[in-house]
């Protein structure tokens, strides 16, 4: 057994050195990968400010509520956890205090029953004419008796420095939720202040269109924004392709819905005219409904775009793409990978939106697909 034993050894202490080097190599590519995109979105940024002063100051807006909102999110997490923390320590505390009690009274009924043997008890029975062994078994229950009270007394004694210790981290807990709670109010605060700021933005971009501005050329520029992106990222993320779990090609007709919702523009149909159609789906959905992954995959692109507001973009490989618009947040960055269900943020009104919807494309190699060949019912 032995020689079996080493052998075993030796392999893994060779294996755990390659491990770590494969790790080290994949945090290098996902830096290499967040840089490349951190340039992209800086060349995205600049075309917006060269072009429209106003979509500029619309995307700094819902950027900001983005990142409001994903700190009011945490916030709410790390809100729960220290709220549940302080509901177990104030159970602990009671069981501790019950403990307590219980020694103290079994500590006051030996001390009761010391007072009434008088405290020459036991030099009585000394002293006294009585057969040996008797005494000899007394003074072992004498013994017995003193030691049990000196345990009374240490356990006392630990249950109250359990008890201050419990007190002081209560304490604690509660000045963390105190904290916590302001925070949350400065962000709140934040948060409604740039809603109206939102608000000025889109109607000053919605006033624009009534006063002889073309809907359908700043979709068209939209429509430009998006197939520009995702011929960036295919050339910056060509160097580092997505290896899948299971190829996205036999997943047609199993995907899950990122939200469900009644549908207020549906792939193939008209848009704002008949020369443009939708390429994917807008789905209707309350503020704040979680936008689920539809499959396993890596965050090409996660940031804000002109027509989608707060977009993210899923590389599934083999070319394959999903993308999620109009979000009130986004829960991950770019390299992030996530599994079929991951939250990936919130619905919202993102890129100048009137009502809260969900945006959802799938796209191979930049063709747009109909979404319901791909999505179960």
């Amino acid at each position: 057994m032995k020689p079996v034993f080493l052998l075993l050894a030796a392999a893994l202490a060779l294996a755990l050195p390659v491990q770590a080097d494969d790790r080290a190599q994949k945090e290098r590519e996902l830096e290499q990968v967040r840089q490349r995109i951190q340039k992209l979105r800086g060349t995205i940024d600049a075309d917006i400010e060269e072009r429209d002063s106003v979509t500029a100051r619309l995307r700094d807006i819902e950027r900001l509520l983005g990142s409001v909102r994903r700190n009011l999110n945490n916030l709410r997490t790390e809100r729960e956890s220290a709220e549940a923390r302080r509901r177990a320590l104030i159970e602990q505390q009671q069981e501790r205090a019950a403990e307590l009690a219980r020694e103290r009274d079994g500590l006051a009924a030996q001390l009761r029953a010391a007072y009434m043997n008088g405290r020459e008890e036991r030099l009585k029975l000394l002293l006294s004419q009585r057969d040996p062994a008797i005494i000899g078994r007394q003074s072992v229950y004498y013994r017995y008796f003193t030691e049990s009270r000196v345990a009374h007394i240490e356990r006392v004694e630990t249950h109250l420095a359990e008890l201050a210790r419990i007190e002081a981290e209560v304490a604690a807990e509660s000045a963390r939720l105190a904290e916590l709670e302001l925070r949350r109010s400065g962000e709140l605060e934040s948060l409604e202040k740039g809603r109206e700021r939102r608000r000025e933005i889109v109607a000053a971009l919605e006033q624009r269109i009534q006063q002889g501005g073309s809907q359908m050329s700043g979709l068209q520029r939209q429509e430009q924004a998006l197939i520009k992106l995702l011929e960036e990222l295919e050339r910056v993320l060509a160097e580092f392709p997505v290896q899948s779990q299971q190829p996205f090609a036999e997943l047609k007709g199993k995907l899950g819905w990122p939200v469900k919702g009644a549908l207020l523009g549906d792939f193939g149909r008209p848009r704002s005219g008949q020369s443009m159609k939708w390429n994917g789906v807008l789905i209707a959905a309350d503020r704040g409904v979680q936008v689920r992954a539809v499959a396993h995959g890596r965050v090409a692109y996660a940031d804000w775009l002109p027509g989608l507001g707060l977009l993210l973009v899923l590389e599934h490989g083999d070319g394959y793409l999903s993308l999620y618009g109009h979000n009130e947040r986004l829960d991950h960055a770019a390299g992030d990978w996530v599994d079929a269900g991951d939250v990936l943020g919130t619905v919202g009104d993102s890129g100048g939106q009137l009502q809260p919807a969900l945006y959802f494309e799938i796209r191979h190699q930049r063709t747009p697909l109909n979404p319901h060949r791909w999505l179960a019912d």
